[in-house]
């Protein structure tokens, strides 16, 4: 059976629900997570497991947000894209066949307003367990992002 994912602390680089991604992930071992940096335009964060593995990826930005999907459209038109929902603003989820066992396959970007800004998030993260709709997981993953995102930086998230 495929639960839905669902928002609950604590959050893997600020955005993302641990208990939700460890359930869609399978993943049971240490998760660490570090952003790069001070964010005040942009940001990155990865969370670490053991060993040399990295099993999430956060990447958010205030600028060129249509640009940016844009690329990542054209990018992964062949990888047959799936466009995010409407309340999410405009983006694409896309499963990258090609990326590995031990890498994040799993890629969803959404440039959507937040105030009077317009910032982009993007996620890729481990495989899914096997049973699981890793599309849909994409987009609830989004939309616990947006909606956390808009917490942190107090701003309401709308579509773009």
């Amino acid at each position: 059976m495929n639960v839905p994912v669902s928002d609950s602390r604590p959050y893997l680089c600020d955005l993302v629900p641990e208990r939700a991604f460890r359930q869609v992930t399978g993943h049971s071992g240490t998760l660490t997570s570090s952003w790069d940096g001070p964010q005040t335009d942009n940001g990155l964060c990865l969370a670490s497991g053991t060993g040399n593995e990295w099993p999430l990826g956060v990447s958010w930005e205030y600028r060129n947000g249509e640009k940016t999907v844009r690329f990542q459209e054209r990018n992964w038109a062949d990888s047959d894209p799936h466009k995010v929902p409407a309340e999410l603003g405009r983006g694409l989820a896309v499963v990258i066949h090609t990326a590995g066992a031990n890498k994040r396959p799993n890629y969803v970007i959404a440039v959507f307003k937040c105030g009077k800004k317009r910032p982009w998030i993007s996620i890729d993260f481990a495989p899914v367990v096997r049973g699981r709709d890793a599309v849909q997981d994409m987009f609830d993953f989004m939309r616990i992002a947006e909606k956390r995102f808009g917490e942190i930086h107090k701003c309401e998230p709308r579509p773009s």
